[in-house]
């Protein structure tokens, strides 16, 4: 089944974004998915009528039913990014 996802304030599509759902139902658990360029991202059809939200910081977002042609409102936060700390390192010359 198809799901689009849209940012929570804007209502813009989240394209090309990894987004972490968490499943509530017969199938509970939680999953990776990543949006396509019109936002829009597949579920197997075995999450149909059970409950899904996108993980923010840790915290769960609204709840939707999955179902064909839903939408999941989600906020940009909720991607999963890796940002790396540069550390700098003295050489000492002798």
């Amino acid at each position: 089944m198809k799901i689009k996802a849209i940012e929570v304030s804007s209502k813009k599509p989240l394209s090309n974004m990894k987004i972490q759902l968490q499943v509530k139902g017969k199938e509970s658990g939680y999953l990776s998915i990543t949006t396509d360029q019109r936002g829009e991202f597949y579920l197997d059809d075995k999450y149909k009528g059970q409950q899904i939200a996108a993980m923010t910081g840790g915290s769960t977002g609204s709840w939707m039913t999955a179902s064909d042609g839903g939408t999941l409102a989600a906020s940009s936060t909720a991607t999963s990014t890796t940002k790396s700390k540069e550390t700098t390192q003295k050489e000492t010359w002798k």
